[in-house]
């Protein structure tokens, strides 16, 4: 396996093991409470990781079969977060759903062929997005460090 996966995968494990626990180690105020109207709680932040990894489930699942370039669909995090009231959710819920959705992601990445790892990706719009699926699972990892940091901070 490609040394490089190798490391994000290690760190997506390690995140597996160790949010759940230091996330719920919070009280539930802090947890729903927002630093600015603006700003996203810790348990709002943990929905939008929640939603990264659904919208990064079909293109790592889509990057097995499809042909190049793979087509990357943005999607309106704001919105997603909004409509699901992660501060309503059951915090004991929200973290597990998060874990087991990224187990399911590690089993996915753990067994991606080695050989589709530089397809190309392209953007239906113009925002900036990967090049390839190797830099789309790194960046997808390197997105839940920036937001766990945010949360254990």
């Amino acid at each position: 396996m490609n040394k490089e996966l190798q490391k994000v995968i290690a760190r997506l494990e390690e995140h597996i093991n160790l949010a759940p626990s230091e996330f719920l180690a919070f009280p539930e105020g802090e947890l729903r409470r927002k630093p600015a109207p603006d700003k996203w709680s810790k348990k709002e932040i943990l929905g939008h990781l929640i939603d990264s990894a659904a919208n990064n489930h079909h293109r790592f699942v889509r990057a097995q079969f499809e042909n190049e370039p793979l087509v990357l669909v943005p999607y309106e995090q704001n919105d997603w977060n909004q409509v699901q009231k992660y501060n309503e959710v059951d915090t004991k819920f929200l973290v597990e759903f998060w874990r087991m959705y990224n187990l399911h992601i590690l089993w996915i990445i753990n067994n991606f062929p080695e050989e589709k790892l530089n397809l190309k990706c392209k953007s239906i719009d113009e925002r900036e997005m990967a090049e390839t699926v190797f830099l789309l699972i790194k960046d997808y990892v390197d997105h839940m460090d920036h937001h766990l940091k945010q949360i254990f901070q």
